[in-house]
């Protein structure tokens, strides 16, 4: 609001002598005005101070009050009576109905001149309002300044609030006290909050600043939007197998470590193809929250996307599952194998080979090897064959009696002429080359597939 509190325009000289007998010091005072008509009220604005001798007051207790309620009902700041003329002292009866409605009522001596009244409060007021344009014209041009440097909205907002010399917040509401709107092209993008009140000079400097909230936010979409594309573009190339984007240089620019090793990790969101526009704006959510997880994981995002899938890597050693357990959305994410960054074209086929598992949950290439040869996948074939080639000759024929026995050790023993005791230390050799158990049914199971296809193959 405009104009200066009262309690500081009674330390001007004319005003030192005035006495305030009840009423709101801290009304704020816009003008000034010398009223003495007999209806007083069509001639007093909101927020004066008005000078008055009472000449034109009634001088009987009823008559007082109505006077006093419709002058009252005009909103002034205060009101000024010059004392003893034509009262004594301020009546009683228009005393108590100002004092309820918390119009300051003053005293003030006779001799002191309206005219020196009016000039000192007027002066004081302009000067005020110079004050205000001058610090409006100083604020506009760090408004300005900020834009310029690019600020981003956090450091904008302590700017701001240095400016102000009061916290200013930004929120998705509009909350209590003053909020201006921020815009983001033809929608809201949130508030610029001031709580509790406020002056007009930080309604107006607030309402720039809104302005300026909106251009910053608008160029760091453009750039987050820019940024996303160019990794997007950075993925897709490094799934293709373009081995020429894999230089140093771009490697560092995305945050990827050559020397690291990264699943790939696909989300498959249950969208229809092809996608509508809400369609596409389900995926972009979709993206921000892998993105966001991924960051607050202290993990460099690098994304793609391709038609209802998000794509991202995964640094290893980290866990998977714990992060389809922290991202708590019913999607099938499916995850390679690690790779170096030079071999994600592989880590792409590998996901493509778990396109068979469309229930939520989290899917480990390397942990569905089984299901995916059952489910009729020929590369799982071969890579049960891949299990077993490394072996030295001796483990993996023990393995093959073994299980040709029906994993009975003494039978396997006979069949191989071996002592008991030779058999069982090349199968503890091969479980721990293999990283495999073989007292669990599921580890068993996987042993006794790789034996069977591979005495398929070798017959």
């Amino acid at each position: 609001m405009s104009g200066l509190p009262l309690a500081e325009l009674l330390g001007l000289p004319s005003l030192s002598r005035a006495r305030l007998l009840a009423g709101d010091p801290w009304r704020r005072v816009s003008w000034v005005h010398v009223v003495d008509v007999p209806e007083p009220a069509p001639w007093v604005r909101p927020g004066q101070l008005v000078l008055t001798t009472g000449y034109a007051w009634p001088r009987k207790a009823p008559a007082l009050r109505r006077f006093a309620e419709e002058l009252a009902a005009a909103e002034p700041a205060a009101i000024a009576l010059a004392v003893p003329q034509f009262f004594e002292t301020f009546p009683e009866p228009a005393l108590s109905v100002l004092a309820r409605a918390g119009v300051a009522a003053l005293e003030l001596p006779w001799e002191i001149p309206f005219a020196q009244v009016s000039e000192e409060v007027l002066r004081r007021l302009l000067a005020q309002q110079l004050e205000v344009e001058k610090r409006a014209q100083s604020l506009h041009r760090a408004l300005m300044a900020a834009l310029l440097e690019r600020e981003d909205l956090a450091s904008f907002l302590d700017h701001l609030s240095r400016l102000l010399n009061r916290e200013v917040r930004f929120s998705q509401r509009s909350g209590q006290g003053f909020a201006a709107s921020v815009p983001l092209g033809r929608e809201t993008a949130g508030y610029l909050v001031l709580e509790g009140p406020v002056e007009a000079l930080e309604v107006q400097v607030l309402e720039s600043a809104a302005l300026v909230a909106g251009l910053i936010l608008a160029h760091q979409k453009a750039l987050a939007e820019r940024e996303a594309r160019l990794g997007y573009a950075f993925l897709d190339a490094l799934l293709e197998g373009r081995q020429e984007a894999l230089t140093p240089e771009r490697a560092r620019a995305f945050g990827l470590d050559l020397e690291r090793r990264y699943r790939l990790g696909v989300a498959f969101l249950p969208l229809s193809l092809p996608l509508s526009e809400r369609g596409f704006q389900e995926r972009e959510r979709a993206l921000g929250e892998v993105r966001d997880l991924l960051a607050s994981m202290g993990v460099r995002p690098v994304l793609s996307l391709n038609l209802n899938q998000v794509r991202f890597l995964f640094p290893e050693p980290m866990d998977p599952k714990a992060f389809f357990l922290r991202l708590g959305r019913p999607w099938p994410l499916r995850f390679s194998r690690p790779h170096f960054p030079h071999c994600l074209a592989e880590a792409l086929l590998e996901v493509g080979r778990l396109e068979a598992f469309g229930q939520p949950g989290v899917y480990l290439y390397e942990e569905h090897l089984v299901p995916r040869f059952l489910l009729g996948d020929l590369e799982a074939r071969q890579e049960l064959l891949d299990l077993l080639r490394p072996l030295p000759e001796r483990e993996r024929e023990a393995l093959l009696a073994w299980v040709g026995a029906g994993f009975r050790f003494q039978e396997a023993a006979r069949a191989l002429g071996v002592h008991l005791n030779t058999l069982r230390y090349r199968l503890r050799r091969l479980s721990e080359r293999l990283g495999l158990s073989l007292e669990d049914p599921e580890d068993r199971f996987l042993l006794e597939l790789a034996a069977r296809v591979w005495s398929w193959e070798t017959k």
